[in-house]
């Protein structure tokens, strides 16, 4: 179990983040400098924090108040950075077996070999790194950070540089090497769906604080905050006020629509009257319908972006036949068949199984 607590100032910028990660992948996700980096510098000893505490496993690695500070390479972690970092004067298997120094030679090279094997490149053990793709680099390096044996795996963003098919396979390697490995992972992306596909739990960082960590269908669905919804893929977010709470569901007017939507509220959440909220929905789960119902809005399609494998649709919502707020519609798969409808007046279904409603203040 990864435990930390840790609190580090910089000009213009504070750290203040408490996580735990107990056997499992943990995706990071948020902008670019909101703390997901230097938070595994952090754990992994490169940055000494101001203050707080860090645990791996029941040992102590950082505390400010009893002065320990655990020096990097004492530390039982491991840590693919964003460029690889590879040595380009090793082989590939020189590369894997450099932190298994100490060791014997025997032991050495069947732990090179069984890694070669786990992450696919067995011809490639005498190939130097500038005689690989990125994708393989990537590789050697996973199977350099988990050779050691480490207790926790830090994953620095490490697929950014790659193409769609070669991350998409590195993808499928880190689950492969997840059943090999069965430390703590902490993995930074700036990519849900990465994220969500790779993770158990997802921590969404927001300016130097985490916004929300839960299970990676709670994020998605019943986002903590503002942050946490976009970051989570809630593309339609409006704000209103709780017209009538009734156990598990509300009504919530909503000035932009003129009009009330009803929405299913989890059980801990408890709402009262003139209660200020935002609503969102995730695109794909906006519904065209060519006849009014409850919790449809009047739209007008204003534009079509087509996808390989998707379609972006955006509307406005109508007021009197003016425009009065942007949504986005997300259809799925190759069907280019739709309705006549869509291309003028029609109206979109807020269904309220698929609203998140956050409250506000």
């Amino acid at each position: 179990m990864l435990e930390i607590s840790v609190k580090h100032s910089l000009p213009g910028f504070r750290l203040d983040i408490n996580l735990t990660v107990n056997g499992e992948i943990v995706s990071i996700l948020g902008p670019s400098g909101s703390g997901k980096t230097m938070t595994l510098y952090c754990i992994a000893g490169l940055i000494r924090p101001d203050e707080g505490l860090i645990k791996l496993n029941k040992e102590v690695l950082f505390s400010s108040e009893n002065k320990i500070f655990i020096a990097p390479r004492h530390r039982k972690i491991g840590f693919v950075f964003q460029n690889y970092a590879l040595f380009p004067h090793l082989t590939v298997a020189d590369n894997i077996a450099y932190g298994l120094s100490g060791q014997s030679v025997p032991a050495i090279n069947k732990k090179v070999a069984e890694l070669l094997e786990v992450i696919n490149i067995p011809a490639l053990k005498n190939r130097y790194p500038a005689e690989l793709s990125s994708g393989q680099q990537q590789r050697v390096a996973l199977a350099r950070a988990i050779a050691p044996e480490p207790e926790a795996l830090l994953l620095d963003e490490p697929f950014s540089a790659l193409d769609t098919y070669r991350k998409e396979r590195l993808e499928y390697e880190l689950l492969s090497l997840y059943r090999y490995y069965k430390g703590d992972i902490l993995f930074v992306t700036h990519d849900l769906e990465q994220g969500f596909k790779l993770g158990k739990q997802i921590a969404i960082y927001d300016n130097g604080k985490i916004a929300q960590y839960a299970d990676k269908h709670k994020v998605i669905s019943c986002p903590a905050n503002r942050t946490a919804a976009r970051l989570a893929g809630f593309k339609n977010l409006v704000e209103g006020r709780v017209a009538i709470s009734r156990g598990n569901t509300a009504e919530v007017f909503i000035p932009e629509f003129d009009q009330n939507l009803a929405v299913i509220t989890p059980a801990s959440m408890k709402l009262v009257a003139g209660q200020p909220v935002m609503i969102g929905i995730r695109p794909e789960h906006l519904a065209a319908a060519g006849q009014p119902k409850n919790n449809t809005v009047r739209c007008r399609l204003e534009r079509k972006v087509s996808g390989v494998t998707t379609l972006h649709l955006y509307y406005h919502a109508l007021k009197d036949h003016q425009k009065r707020y942007s949504l986005e519609r997300l259809c799925l798969g190759f069907d280019r068949n739709y309705p006549d409808y869509e291309e003028s007046n029609c109206y979109l279904y807020f269904n309220p199984q698929h609203l998140a409603i956050i409250p506000l203040g």
